[in-house]
């Protein structure tokens, strides 16, 4: 068996709570590394100095581009360099001061997070993890200075960002060397970028027999054969750039290979996993960002002789979107330490972290737009650019409903195999999905060496919270089981169960982080000083306990009607090709009764409940 320490979250779908992997709450930075915390205060001390003189946002989302002087700047301060080693040139910073000086860009301007996060997150990465002595040399100094730009590319038309089912292929040229045949789409710095990261299907010998993998390739803007077929403009991030690339037998030397031959998707995961943590910081920071904004003008916008912020309804969004705040910001503590450490298997964790921040963000700048009213939606007032800029968080580094089946397929994976009834047969169709094989799992670990109990005793101010908390994780072990029994490998297409699973996950382990931080807070000031936080975590447990129970009740027998129901309305949109009831205020004319159409579809017969 590995030395991979279980994943926190895997355990709780087998009713195990790893303490060790919950508490103590880690400790922050500068008591853990001082001098990397000197560093990253003072990256984030010059990168605010930028703002207004260097940085203007408004302009830049006008332009739809980021100006050649703030990515010098960028370079200049380091921001360019900061997961690249020391002696290539960079910062070296761990995933904690990364995720830190990531959450102060998002809180600056969205399109900028998008830049740094693509070329150091992504493009750079890749090269860290897994580029050979001589790549990193060649390309690691130029890097974290801005003299190039990295893209990563690896989103294709027909796949999305499945790195196991990519069509693009690479074959070899007899010479050593490979080429290139595909295109690419929604590429980050695609057309400005001096090296991409670039995954196609090549040849590999397997058992004997000649199959398809993946093989990440390092391909040059100047390579014959490749092609920036164009840019997009988008809703929101206008100023970063994406764009769609083509390879038309984009020859590419041995050399510059990244990685083995045939393992471009440990590549593609482990790059993916760093960026899902640096995402849900942006996401987190800039959801505070956005309540600061929220909390100042409810307090100076009067109306009905009151300022917004005495109204309940204003003090319920704010102080909700408080308490799922400090709960992500909870969850960061503890994935970005778990991920400073080797060996930690904390994917799921990531995925959930990203999940929980970017629905956050989206809620936060949503609200904000709702409270300025007309202010909202117009220029040059900011919150319409915000609204749209928090947008695309939620389909960033997977979208975020493939995500949730992420979670919810790898939670059940370790008891589906335990449960004899199934055995054997749960395993194959489970592999065969690309989101659920993401990693390698450590399933029997999962429920090693922990209960369903808390092991250490935590402080009594929290002890009803760790009451439901524990029953809580009892329930989801339950339903997992009887879920699986249930439906056996047919679970894979229950999306319906899957999502709620998920959210049962989601809602376990951002409490689990809500109190294992307020347990550290309570610990060092003790009750009275912590009274503060004590109360933001009061809220949470409530709110996130509800939403854990909604999504347990709708698995027993009685929502099984209604997700027929809906099985049905939706066969009938599909076959109706859209709305098909005729208009309540006067039918369009030249439009069919598209109920008609339905029925005839049917075979004449009446519109069934449940589509076939």
């Amino acid at each position: 068996m590995s030395d991979t320490v279980p994943s926190f979250l895997r355990g709780l779908y087998a009713g195990a709570i790893h303490d060790a992997r919950l508490l103590p709450f880690p400790p922050a930075l500068d008591r853990r590394d001082a001098g990397e915390a000197r560093t990253v205060t003072r990256v984030i001390r010059e990168l605010r100095g930028l703002v207004g003189d260097v940085i203007d946002s408004a302009a830049m989302d006008e332009a739809e581009a980021i100006p050649e002087p703030v990515i010098e700047a960028f370079g200049r301060i380091g921001l360019l360099g900061l997961g690249i080693p020391r002696e290539y040139g960079g910062l070296g910073l761990s995933h904690t001061g990364y995720a830190k000086v990531f959450g102060a860009l998002a809180q600056i301007d969205a399109s900028l997070s998008v830049l740094v996060g693509v070329h150091c997150g992504l493009g750079s990465k890749s090269i860290v993890l897994f580029g050979s002595d001589a790549q990193k040399a060649r390309y690691l100094p130029q890097l974290a200075t801005g003299a190039m730009l990295a893209a990563y590319a690896l989103s294709e038309p027909e796949t999305g960002s499945d790195a196991q089912h990519i069509v693009s292929r690479a074959e070899p040229d007899g010479a050593g060397g490979w080429r290139i045949h595909g295109r690419k789409i929604w590429i980050g710095l695609g057309a400005r970028a001096g090296v991409i990261t670039t995954f196609a299907q090549t040849p590999v010998e397997r058992r004997g027999e000649r199959v398809m993998r993946p093989t990440a390739f390092l391909v040059h803007p100047d390579d014959p054969g490749f092609e920036v077929v164009g840019t997009y403009r988008k809703l929101g991030i206008r100023a970063s750039s994406q764009a769609e690339l083509a390879y038309h037998g984009v020859a590419v030397p041995a050399d510059r290979v990244l990685g083995p031959v045939g393992k471009g998707f440990a590549v593609a995961v482990h790059v993916l996993n760093a960026g899902r943590l640096t995402l849900a910081a942006g996401c987190t920071n800039g959801a505070k960002a956005l309540l600061g904004e929220f909390t100042r003008y409810a307090a100076q916008r009067v109306q009905f002789g009151r300022p917004l912020a005495d109204f309940e309804i204003t003090q319920r969004k704010a102080a909700s979107l408080a308490a799922d705040i400090y709960a992500a910001d909870a969850m960061l503590g503890l994935l970005a330490a778990a991920m400073d450490r080797p060996g930690e298997d904390c994917a799921m964790e990531a995925a959930t972290a990203k999940v929980f921040a970017s629905e956050l963000l989206w809620r936060a700048a949503d609200e904000l737009v709702q409270l300025a009213g007309g202010r909202g939606y117009v220029k040059p007032h900011p919150y319409e650019r915000w609204l749209r800029d928090a947008r695309i968080n939620r389909i960033f580094e997977g979208a975020n409903e493939i995500l949730r089946l992420f979670i919810a397929l790898n939670g059940i994976e370790g008891p589906a195999e335990r449960l004899t009834a199934i055995g054997g047969a749960f395993r194959t169709p489970l592999k065969s999905w690309g989101v659920v094989a993401e990693f390698a799992a450590e399933r029997v670990k999962a429920v090693f060496g922990a209960s369903d109990r808390f092991d250490v005793s935590l402080h009594p101010r929290l002890a009803a919270h760790v009451e439901y908390f524990e029953k809580h994780v009892t329930e989801l072990k339950v339903a997992v089981e009887a879920a699986v029994m249930k439906h056996r490998t047919q679970i894979l297409e229950r999306q319906f169960v899957l999502e709620r699973l998920a959210e049962m996950g989601i809602q376990l382990f951002s409490t689990a982080a809500v109190l294992s931080r307020t347990q550290a807070l309570l610990e060092a000031h003790g009750e009275a000083d912590a009274a503060r936080e004590l109360q933001l975590c009061d809220l949470y447990c409530v709110e996130s306990g509800r939403r854990f129970r909604t999504a347990r009740l709708a698995l027993d027998a009685r929502e099984e009607d209604v997700d027929e129901r809906r099985r049905g309305v939706a066969g009938l949109l599909r076959e109706a090709g859209g709305w098909w009831v005729a208009d309540a205020l006067l039918p369009d004319e030249g439009v069919p009764d598209a109920r008609t159409d339905a029925e005839r579809a049917f075979g004449g017969a009446s519109v069934p409940t449940r589509a076939p």
